[in-house]
């Protein structure tokens, strides 16, 4: 009876020790296998299955993690790899061509966005090129990360009928001039940024606005949506003597969204999860802005 007890015991004990505790923080963290073959498994631990095999080099992006294992995920991998035979690789080195092309969990839209159809839409990424814009505490370069941002919002509206123009598709610099050129018979332009400060304990985002009339209604629409779903503090909705802003003769906002000064905000706002809500939340408070007008139009 004695034994009975301790083997149930230890196996309690097993099942708690190998609870996924799920940091507060999604991870994501690139990462590259360093060993010449390296066994993917069921959970976080060698008395686990083997899945798969992955080979020295693979890529892979890490989701969870418990004590010295990784669960990470690809295209078609996913499982748990012990983390001493990989090493991260920088964020900046991943290109944000490969990150859109990564397995992208799915965020639901919440609602219809058919005030998306036939509007033409300019999403600029900020920065680019000779331009590396914010350096993050973990080397994230801010023009990667708003093109990756522009590339899996662009997907998202094209899907609902919308026209979109990027104002770049890779890595070049820009003129504020040239951003803004194509804007005259744009429905909405929206400039993508993140945040950087001296002080690293500062984080969320904020929204800018130049024309009271023709800007304020967008960038409120955007900015309420992006409260609703992104888990980041509401640095609110501000006056912005941008270029892109004060030169654009079209409905027009340019938002921040996040601080890559702030450690633990950089390793969340560069994960997949936040990728996917944030530019579900951007599409989102643009429907909301175009019905708005259109019943602002039929009153009239």
């Amino acid at each position: 009876m004695k034994s009975v007890s301790v083997l149930a015991a230890s196996i309690l004990l097993l099942l708690c020790s190998s609870s996924f505790e799920r940091p507060n923080v999604p991870v994501h963290q690139p990462i590259i296998v360093t060993a010449d073959s390296l066994h993917v498994r069921s959970g976080p631990g060698r008395s686990f299955s083997i899945t798969n095999k992955l080979t020295k080099n693979t890529r892979l992006s890490v989701s969870d993690r418990q004590g010295d294992w990784y669960y990470v995920e690809s295209s078609d991998i996913q499982g748990w790899v012990f983390k001493k035979f990989t090493k991260t690789v920088a964020l900046r080195s991943v290109q944000p061509s490969m990150q859109v092309a990564q397995r992208e969990p799915v965020y639901t839209l919440s609602k219809s966005l058919r005030h998306l159809k036939g509007k033409t839409i300019i999403i600029d990424a900020g920065h680019g090129g000779k331009d590396k814009g914010a350096i993050g505490t973990q080397g994230t370069y801010e023009k990667d990360l708003t093109l990756r941002t522009a590339l899996i919002l662009q997907n998202k509206l094209q899907k609902e009928g919308a026209h979109v123009i990027l104002t770049r598709t890779h890595d070049e610099y820009l003129l504020l001039s040239q951003r803004t050129l194509q804007s005259t018979k744009a429905d909405a332009f929206i400039s993508i940024h993140y945040n950087s400060t001296n002080n690293s304990q500062l984080t969320g985002l904020m929204t800018y606005y130049y024309h009271q009339h023709q800007d304020s209604p967008l960038t409120h629409s955007i900015h309420q949506s992006l409260i609703n779903h992104a888990k980041l503090k509401d640095k609110g909705e501000r006056f912005g003597n941008y270029y892109v802003l004060r030169e654009n003769t079209r409905p027009s906002t340019l938002i921040e969204l996040g601080f890559l000064s702030n450690e633990r905000e950089e390793t969340y706002i560069n994960s997949i999860s936040y990728q996917q809500m944030i530019t579900s939340a951007i599409a989102e408070g643009l429907n909301h802005y175009f019905q708005s007008k259109e019943k602002t139009q039929t009153h009239l």
